[in-house]
């Protein structure tokens, strides 16, 4: 039965024969069992459950959820500390009733003003006709926590939810995910969307699950989720960023990688960010594992690549070729192969039934595999630790960065004070690939790092993390 779009009544044989009062004991009973009445609260309970984020993960979080009346929108929670079995001292709010289609309603509500770092038990529905509790978890202000990534869905819904299962109960330290777009094969089927709904809501209606839209994703998508709404006007959820412990999260529609606001929107929103970690989440990858004959790639190495590039951005996770890729370090289109070099990372995963054989091994893939996938992602300072495993569990490969916040040299040549000749001073960007420069002045003016020849008295003065260094000239 594939619950939330549309419910049924398994066939039902009686045997015959015995007397009529038995048979219309039988008949009184099986009436008073299967009357919609008696029905009613099984029907009835909400359904779906989603959590997500659309504010501050450290004192809220955002709940989504099915219901077959207009009148199961109260939700009652309260600390987990506080919690004995019952819910008579739990905060109750309610959340508005949607028109889903015409059976169903969606519902959703954002909890603010929660405790950091605290566990908290929920239920939803109404009077006589609640849900299970279910458990969620505020963030804490830290640099320790682990998330998880999972590619495409798109196909084998039951499969899928079984390793999603699985997974969660060995890493129960998981404090939400991220999932890299195509979530069904056909995003108009309101019966695909409730299979992956059913088989996804028993781990998050636990920890948040933030999405990003793939090509299989369209309208019935954004029916189902409520995102931060932080993006580019007429593209919020589409486009949106997040925080978590120390790392920034920003989430792109790739169907749309040619936006001018988009561009200039991801530019301010990186640009703002003072966080350690910086990832980004978009469903077509930039440097593909199998040539891509639609020239997306392309595209999305022209428009926002230089300003992930610019920005410091540590990893990217991508979808779409069904296979599990991660690349070497990437900065301009060259790999680097030096560990004192900055390079993004790309990240391919692929969750689902329908998986590709690895491709033509291009020289800046650094490791590959096919089949169903997921990326355990752990954080601890200024180290990161990605493993990644095939959905039996078994280890596809694990991979480390280390960032050392540290002053490192920056290297500008002292070419004396030669007035009235032209100077030509390098600027190398950061001895230490993970020592990003924020700021080159030049008599006050921002530079970016290169080659300049200089013929007028000045100063040089470079900033960067935990370090700043001057020269005049």
């Amino acid at each position: 039965m594939k619950r939330g779009f549309h419910n049924k009544l398994g066939n039902i044989s009686l045997i015959t024969g015995g007397s009529i009062v038995l048979a219309m004991f039988l008949l009184l009973s099986f009436c008073c069992l299967f009357s919609p009445a008696a029905l009613a609260d099984e029907v009835a309970k909400p359904e779906q459950i989603i959590l997500s984020w659309t504010s501050d993960p450290l004192t809220s979080q955002t709940i989504t959820w099915l219901g077959a009346d207009d009148s199961l929108g109260q939700l009652q929670y309260q600390a987990k500390s506080s919690f004995n079995g019952s819910f008579d001292s739990a905060q109750q709010v309610e959340a508005e009733a949607n028109k889903f289609d015409s059976r169903y309603y969606r519902y959703s509500i954002n909890i603010r003003h929660l405790t950091p770092d605290t566990d908290y038990i929920y239920r939803l529905g109404k009077e006589g006709c609640w849900t299970e509790p279910y458990s969620f978890s505020t963030a804490d202000d830290t640099d320790k926590f682990s998330f998880l990534y999972m590619g495409d869905v798109q196909s084998g819904y039951l499969g899928w939810g079984r390793m999603l299962n699985a997974l969660y109960q060995e890493n129960p330290r998981l404090r939400f995910s991220l999932l890299g777009g195509d979530l069904t094969n056909n995003d108009a089927d309101e019966m695909e969307w409730g299979e992956f709904l059913d088989a996804a809501s028993g781990v998050f209606s636990r920890i948040p699950l933030m999405p990003t839209l793939g090509n299989h994703d369209g309208t019935m998508y954004k029916n189902f989720f409520v995102l931060p709404d932080n993006g580019p006007a007429g593209l919020e959820q589409e486009f949106y960023s997040f925080d978590y412990g120390n790392a920034h999260f920003v989430v792109l529609n790739s169907n749309n990688n040619c936006n001018e606001k988009a561009k200039q929107w991801l530019h301010t929103d990186l640009q703002n960010s003072k966080q350690t970690w910086k990832f980004a989440l978009f469903h077509h990858p930039a440097y593909p594992a199998s040539p891509d004959y639609k020239g997306i790639d392309q595209s999305i190495i022209a428009n926002w690549v230089p300003i992930l590039e610019q920005n410091r951005v540590d990893m990217v996770f991508v979808g779409h070729q069904h296979q599990y890729m991660r690349t070497h370090p990437i900065f301009q289109g060259e790999i680097q192969s030096d560990l004192g070099r900055y390079g993004i990372i790309y990240v391919m995963g692929n969750a689902g039934a329908k998986t590709y054989i690895p491709g033509q091994g291009f020289p800046y893939i650094a490791r590959e595999d096919s089949g169903s996938n997921y990326q355990l992602i752990d954080i601890e300072g200024k180290s990161l630790t990605l493993t990644a495993k095939r959905a039996d569990g078994g280890l596809i490969e694990s991979y480390t960065i280390n960032k050392t916040l540290k002053p490192a040299p920056i290297l500008v040549p002292d070419a004396g004070k030669i007035v009235g000749q032209p100077v030509k001073l390098n600027f190398i960007d950061d001895a230490d690939w993970r020592l990003a420069i924020n700021e080159i002045k030049l008599d006050g003016v921002a530079l970016t790092p290169g080659q300049y020849s200089l013929d007028l008295p000045g100063k040089i003065t470079i900033a960067g993390e935990l370090f700043s260094s001057a020269k005049e000239y």
